[in-house]
């Protein structure tokens, strides 16, 4: 089964920048950061998608319908850290988006990842009083994502016109 595009940005980030499972998640699976922790952590989740085509094809190959759906999704990537790590690392996401192991990744994948933006948000705010460090970089990846399902597809029929008085034509284009 493919995996989402927030999976693959989070393979890349954890392989390049050597963070590990629990320092590194994607959004909304409830985790936190611990309360004593000094380490970096990372939260990878889609922020935006907007679907630019969709489409439907016949495989005569196969006899199946391939259905495709093409969009940009905008990737958010927060880091943060009660230390400095946060501050200082942050430039390592940007090398690892552009490093040539996520160029495999984005092949395998089928998704792309556009120009790098050029600035990170210091979110720290966000926290309150916490005093944790946090930024976030929203990076728009293209995502196309396909999948083949069984159809019948009648090329070949049977076809009779008749009127009041009865059959006027058998049409006969099927082979049994």
């Amino acid at each position: 089964m493919k995996k989402q595009i927030e999976e693959y940005i989070v393979s890349i980030i954890t392989n390049q920048m050597g963070l590990d499972n629990n320092h590194c998640w994607i959004a909304s699976q409830n985790r936190k950061i611990p309360t004593q922790a000094q380490e970096l952590f990372c939260v990878v989740g889609s922020s935006f998608f907007k679907p630019i085509s969709s489409k439907s094809r016949w495989n005569s190959e196969t006899q199946t319908e391939i259905q495709e759906v093409y969009g940009r999704a905008d990737i958010q990537i927060d880091l943060f850290s009660r230390n400095n790590d946060a501050r200082i690392r942050r430039d390592e996401v940007l090398m690892a988006l552009n490093s040539f192991y996520a160029a495999n990744i984005q092949d395998e994948g089928c998704f792309r990842i556009f120009e790098l933006p050029s600035f990170w948000h210091n979110t720290s705010y966000l926290e309150g009083s916490s005093s944790i460090n946090r930024f976030t970089l929203i990076v728009p990846t293209m995502v196309w994502t396909t999948k083949e399902v069984q159809f019948d597809y009648y090329d070949k029929f049977r076809f009779q016109a008749s009127d009041e008085d009865g059959v006027i034509a058998n049409l006969q284009n099927y082979e049994d």
